[in-house]
Order: C-alpha cells, then structure tokens, then sequence
C-alpha cells in the first residue's frame, strides 16, 4: 500500500468574483485552507486532540472563530478567572503546535481578482473555489510528490452544490490536469495531468469523510 498525506481543508468568505462585501472596512477575500497531515500520523493528533478535549470537558468542534471571540459553545471562556483562561489558551497553542502537521491555504482577494478578470471575462469568470481549490490542491500534491507519497484530500462538509463544486474541480483535475493557461503558469511550473493522475486518491464520498478537526 502507498504511503498518504492528507489534506483536511475547509473555506471561509464568499465563491463569488463580484460579491458586493457587506463590511467594507475589512479585507475581502476568500480562502481555502487546512492542515496536510501523514495518514500514520493521523493517531497522534486525534489522541492530543482528544486529551485537550477531555480535560476542558469539551465534546463539541473546536471552532477557532467562536474561541478567540469567547461567543456561543466557548462563551464560558470569559468567565474563567485569569489563570485559568492563560491555561486554556496555552492549551490550545500547545496542541497545535505539537501535532504533527502542515497549515496549508490558498487566499484570493475577491476585489482584485475581480478587477483583473471581470472585463475580459465577464459573466464567465471563474467561482473563487475553483481557483484556490485547483491551486492548493496541486501544491499539495507537490509537498507529497517530494516525499514519495500519495495524495488524499478531505472537504469539511458543506451544503451539497458547495460539495458538488469540490468534486467536480477534483475530477477535472485527474482528467485534464491544471486549469489555468500554460503560458501564464509556467513559472510555477505546475505538476502535468499525468502526475497529478499518479499523486491523487480518490476524493471520499459523503458517507466516509472522515473529520476529525474543524
């Protein structure tokens, strides 16, 4: 059997080139990003995972956004006196320092992406998932080349045409290889479609994802 490194990602901000932002004053974009983990590993972070749930009494996803602003399933953090809440964030920072992964993430922004593309392209520029999905898949894919591995990627769950755009992108990918043109990419020197043939697993069907971070 070969050897796998995993790609666990998620998204956050908005797929379409010319959403209008609802809060101007912050930066729009949208990203797709996670942790690149080898399969051999996986015990490792589960296990530290699981300690660091245990001892906080946590049995709920450990969502980054909800933690640092103490809101919904962690707004107890506030409550916690002063050593007890440097305790819980050291906590967090050891766990995810500690276990044995990669971060790895694809950012586009949305404004500058649509001022480059929107005129020659209109109404048929590309969902920003497309982009950033082809482009960190391909670099993840390098990352196991490199250690003569093979490549299987893990979507957080979505809503159904959100995960149908991530499959259709991934299939596209093991048939026709990188969508972008060759000219303009050859300075990345993009793996060809036979490698990325070669590199990629089978992306898991609904009922076998198997999260275990989010």
């Amino acid at each position: 059997m070969p050897k796998v490194t995993c790609l666990y990602l998620d998204d956050s901000g908005t797929r379409n080139p010319d959403h209008a932002p609802q809060q101007p004053l912050f930066r729009d974009w949208f990203a797709l990003g996670g942790v690149l983990i080898n399969e051999e590993d996986e015990g490792i972070a589960r296990t530290a995972h699981e300690r660091f749930c245990n001892e906080w009494g946590i049995n709920y996803p450990l969502h980054s956004f909800d933690i640092r602003l103490t809101r919904g399933r962690f707004s107890w953090v506030r409550m916690l006196g002063s050593k007890d809440y440097n305790q819980f964030m050291q906590g967090i920072t050891n766990l995810l320092t500690s276990i044995p992964v990669t971060g790895h993430a694809c950012v586009i922004d949305r404004p500058g992406y649509d001022a480059r593309y929107r005129e020659k392209y209109g109404r048929q520029t590309w969902m920003l998932c497309k982009t950033a999905f082809a482009v960190l898949c391909e670099r993840a894919a390098k990352f196991a080349q490199r250690d003569g591995r093979k490549l299987r990627v893990f979507p957080e769950e979505s809503d159904k045409t959100a995960d149908g755009y991530l499959r259709s992108y991934y299939k596209e990918l093991r048939i026709s290889g990188m969508p972008f043109q060759t000219e303009s990419s050859a300075k990345y020197a993009p793996l060809g479609k036979e490698q990325l043939q070669t590199l990629f697993m089978s992306l898991p069907l609904r009922e076998n994802h198997r999260p275990w971070c989010k």
